[in-house]
């Protein structure tokens, strides 16, 4: 008895320490990718550049970023996701100081900005490909931790990385950057090599104390899940080719890859273009301690508030419906989509209004975000290929959030922010619509998801 209790305590003390690192090292990946959009404006003064050449940067870096969530959520469940998220850190930080280098000697050589734009252009690509090896690895290892009926909890605790990890991330990079110049003038090169030397230092901690599976001496082939176990092991494990056919065979996740690339062009029109909106408005201009720190809020509210709409967004699924995720996301969705369209109308110079009204969008985000590419993921397929039905919702979601950085750029030089602002919140509108139909489905067992897939 004392023996099963002690094996019990092990077991829940370990997954602990695999939530708490994951939770840790997925927040960390945004030190190496909000910070590129922070410096959108000293980058272009710099170096000549406009809206449309730092929306090509954008679009870039989402494009091979949908690439390699395809191609790395496969890998994740073949080469585990330990291995595959370490491998993700260290691209991405290599891709960062990269970065550095580059823009710190062309300011001293005087290279000319035609000549330097393809340069970052492919560093910033390679950046997302390696950043996609960070979601598919950690939803994959929550699900070979957790037994399902734990899932739901603990997949809203590490949906608030993403909220939390982006909000640090911007002040972070706005700190180095000199948004707050009353508490330090700034150098905007730093964004590119202190987070990523933070980076290193948390992704060396996960590698050291994360293992794949509760017993990682020898890997089981997991091909199935079992309700009411962590993990199964079963013979006869599925080839690449079979999962990705039945991930692309599953119609339900087709809705659900929808939706999110409709929510992601939303979601990445505020990541890529709200500092340069609030630059454009003249805010940084402030230089009171107070004001700064007002300055401080409006730019960090937005992925702050996501942590709240994460955690709510789970919890409201099954406390009001027994776990079925799309009413909320609906809701959510809905409500998103109207105040984004609001959201460049209100008074920018009004503190409070814009802090309000990014911490709803925010909130209205995150909520949404969580439930596609963490609950619903797993609802709707099987164990064996977690990761690749995460790999495919965010392949085909970050094409959308694509949309959110040349094009934008283009819209914004031509027509303005306003217009740009009100395509972001018709296209949640749009989801919240297209997700109603799936309004009565709940999460499915393991004989239930395989039926869906033919």
């Amino acid at each position: 008895m004392s023996v099963m209790v002690n094996t019990s305590c092990r077991v829940a003390n370990r997954q602990q320490i695999v939530l708490w690192s994951a939770w840790m090292t997925y927040s960390s990946y945004y030190l190496c990718r909000f910070n590129m959009p922070v410096v959108k404006t000293p980058m272009c003064a710099a170096f000549s550049w406009n809206a449309q050449d730092m929306g090509v940067i954008f679009t870039a870096f989402l494009l091979t970023y949908a690439v390699g969530q395809f191609v790395n959520g496969q890998l994740a469940d073949r080469l585990g996701a330990r291995l595959v998220a370490s491998l993700g850190i260290v691209g991405s930080i290599g891709s960062n100081l990269a970065v550095f280098t580059v823009v710190s000697s062309a300011d001293l050589v005087s290279v000319n900005a035609k000549r330097l734009f393809p340069v970052i252009v492919i560093l910033w690509m390679a950046n997302g490909f390696f950043q996609a090896m960070g979601w598919p690895s950690m939803v994959r290892l929550i699900a070979h931790w957790f037994v399902a009926g734990r899932r739901g909890k603990v997949m809203g605790f590490l949906g608030t990385a993403f909220p939390l990890g982006g909000a640090f991330s911007w002040l972070t990079a706005s700190f180095l950057a000199g948004s707050f110049k009353p508490l330090w003038a700034g150098n905007w090169h730093l964004v590119f090599v202190v987070p990523p030397v933070m980076f290193g230092l948390v992704g060396m901690v996960f590698f050291l104390l994360v293992r794949d599976y509760p017993k990682d001496s020898q890997p089981p082939p997991i091909c199935a899940a079992r309700e009411g176990t962590a993990y199964s092991v079963q013979a006869g494990c599925s080839s690449i080719l079979t999962n990705i056919l039945a991930t692309l065979g599953n119609s339900r996740l087709w809705i659900i890859v929808a939706v999110f690339f409709l929510l992601n062009m939303n979601r990445y029109g505020f990541v890529n273009w709200l500092p340069a909106f609030l630059d454009a408005q003249g805010t940084e201009q402030s230089i009171s301690i107070v004001a700064s720190m007002g300055e401080a809020m409006k730019r960090c509210i937005h992925p702050l508030s996501g942590a709240g709409g994460a955690m709510v967004a789970g919890w409201a699924t099954d406390r009001y419906f027994s776990g079925r995720r799309a009413p909320v996301i609906a809701i959510l969705l809905l409500t998103l989509g109207t105040a984004s369209i609001l959201f460049p109308l209100i008074e920018v110079r009004s503190m409070w209004q814009t802090i309000v009204t990014l911490a709803l969008i925010g909130f209205c985000t995150a909520g949404p975000h969580i439930l596609l590419v963490g609950h619903a993921a797993q609802d709707f397929s099987n164990m064996s290929y977690t990761a690749g039905a995460v790999g495919l919702i965010e392949a085909v979601g970050y094409a959308g959030a694509s949309m959110a950085g040349w094009g934008a750029g283009v819209l914004i030089d031509s027509h303005g922010y306003e217009t740009t602002f009100s395509v972001f919140g018709f296209a949640a509108i749009l989801g919240a619509l297209l997700i109603s139909s799936l309004w009565r489905a709940g999460p499915c067992n393991s004989s239930s998801c395989v039926s869906q897939n033919t």
